[in-house]
């Protein structure tokens, strides 16, 4: 290989490593009766969970990580109480475009991927 490529393969392996995981979003509930309104899950592994009461303040906040390819687990903190705390899970379905939130195994609500607000 010539020497003035060595520097490709890393540089394409280092940008194959950053890609989002498929949860990462804003998600809107399907589901009539869904505890929360939206789900706002960031690239930076943390989230804020909105009820409709309480669209312009979080009432869960989280922090994420991913479990397998298509499933984020979710260790979240009520905004009006720090001392109830929650382990949700959000899978996203093959199509990425919808999703289920779960908690202890039951699911709560079915969501669709929607474009950020910029």
């Amino acid at each position: 290989m010539p020497r003035k490529l060595n520097w490709v393969i890393p540089l394409l392996l280092t940008l194959g490593a950053c890609t989002p995981h498929s949860s990462a979003g804003d998600w809107r509930a399907t589901t009539a009766g869904a505890p929360f309104e939206r789900l706002e899950v960031r690239f930076n592994g943390t989230a804020e969970f909105y009820t409709k009461a309480k669209d312009e303040a979080a009432a869960w906040r989280c922090f994420w990580g991913a479990e397998e390819k298509q499933l984020a687990s979710l260790s979240s903190i009520d905004a009006n109480d720090e001392n109830n705390e929650k382990k949700y899970e959000l899978l996203v379905e093959e199509d990425k475009q919808s999703a289920v939130l779960k908690l202890n195994g039951q699911e709560l609500g079915s969501y669709m991927w929607e474009m950020p607000e910029l």
